[in-house]
């Protein structure tokens, strides 16, 4: 009899042990089978900004073409020579894009809900401001296959809000970020400065 209820329950415990065992195994399937990971992850709101300089493949205005794109300089004027900021700063970013693919791509703009954003560290976006141009840098267009142009991109901003996050949203609608360092860098900034006549 007492051999009986050792054995019923020794029974017991091996067969919870094994179902145990079967809904791990369906649970770590569940996880490799949603073919996600953080290395797979696009940039986007939830990633880590890139770096000043670091470039990213984006889907062109429409969802036409590719544009390779990377800020690559920024520089905080006071003012430009034809127009001064509303908050007390402008932060030129400077952008070298190309075409990726044999057929030309454009930008994204506010319309397309895409374009530019500076994130300050308090949480305000700013957008890009469409009527401040730089000379001896394109302001905006299609770009043709093979050929590789900097743009500047300006947002007027306040003294304390330098060193923001910019971002880009694609015509795909997804979002990419790059840390913008809060004092002039790049190798474009002294252009940018004398264009500015700074």
């Amino acid at each position: 009899m007492r051999t009986t209820a050792v054995t019923v329950a020794a029974f017991s415990l091996a067969a919870a042990l094994s179902l145990s065992a079967c809904s791990d195994e369906s649970k770590a399937e569940t996880v490799k089978s949603d073919g996600s990971s953080p290395s797979a992850a696009p940039a986007g709101p939830s990633a880590e900004p890139l770096a000043l300089g670091k470039g990213t493949e984006t889907v062109g205005a429409g969802g036409g073409g590719k544009l390779d794109i990377a800020p690559v300089s920024v520089v905080y004027a006071a003012k430009t020579a034809a127009d001064k900021p509303s908050h007390g700063l402008y932060a030129v970013v400077t952008v070298q894009e190309r075409p990726m693919t044999d057929v030309a791509a454009a930008e994204t703009t506010p319309t397309e809900k895409g374009g530019w954003q500076w994130i300050a560290a308090d949480g305000q976006a700013v957008s890009a401001e469409p009527n401040v141009f730089v000379p001896g840098f394109d302001a905006g267009g299609p770009i043709r296959a093979g050929a590789t142009q900097l743009r500047a991109r300006t947002f007027d901003i306040a003294a304390a809000q330098r060193g923001g996050t910019l971002t880009y949203t694609d015509g795909e609608g997804k979002t990419f970020r790059w840390q913008i360092p809060a004092q002039d860098s790049g190798p474009q900034a002294a252009k940018v400065k004398k264009a500015l006549g700074s």
